[in-house]
């Protein structure tokens, strides 16, 4: 059952041609253990076998498909020139600030820490923040988000005064 919905997923995202919505389900599937194609990745390069320059233009795709990079095996080899590619345009837009201050963060966050490396806590702090100023972000999803977090924190906490007892 579960094969068959990953299927779904894999049919939904070959008519997408967003590469944040792309970068981001291939990230989470990953994540989570499911073996998605990184062949989802070919509809963004152009004739020229190479990653198509227009992409610069969204940098919170960019952002995604870089975190979505590191997420390689050893014959992922388009994950290979998206890491490449990602990490050239995303120095050179966060050096020369060509994005909003609040994507320029993620940028800078992104290049000294991904997401695969970073503390989930520190991350998911980091993305709700984020999320929140967001011009059209769910309100209701928000809302979720930040109850699940500090319920973490709070279990987390509890975790730590019983391990300290111990």
């Amino acid at each position: 059952m579960a094969k068959e919905g990953f299927g779904k997923i894999e049919d939904m995202l070959a008519g997408d041609n967003d590469l944040y919505t792309v970068s981001t389900i291939f990230w989470v599937f990953r994540t989570y253990g499911y073996n998605i194609s990184s062949d989802v990745f070919e509809r963004f390069k152009g004739g020229n076998g190479k990653f198509k320059e227009c992409l610069i233009e969204d940098a919170k795709g960019m952002v995604s498909l870089y975190e979505a990079a590191h997420l390689r095996t050893t014959t992922d080899y388009i994950l290979d020139e998206a890491l490449s590619f990602t990490t050239i345009k995303l120095v050179s837009l966060a050096e020369n600030g060509a994005s909003s201050s609040r994507i320029s963060t993620r940028i800078r966050n992104a290049l000294c820490t991904p997401q695969h490396f970073n503390a989930e806590m520190v991350f998911t702090r980091e993305y709700i923040t984020f999320y929140e100023q967001e011009e059209y972000h769910n309100k209701m999803l928000l809302k979720f988000a930040k109850l699940n977090f500090k319920f973490l924190q709070l279990n987390w906490i509890q975790e730590l005064k019983t391990f300290t007892k111990w």
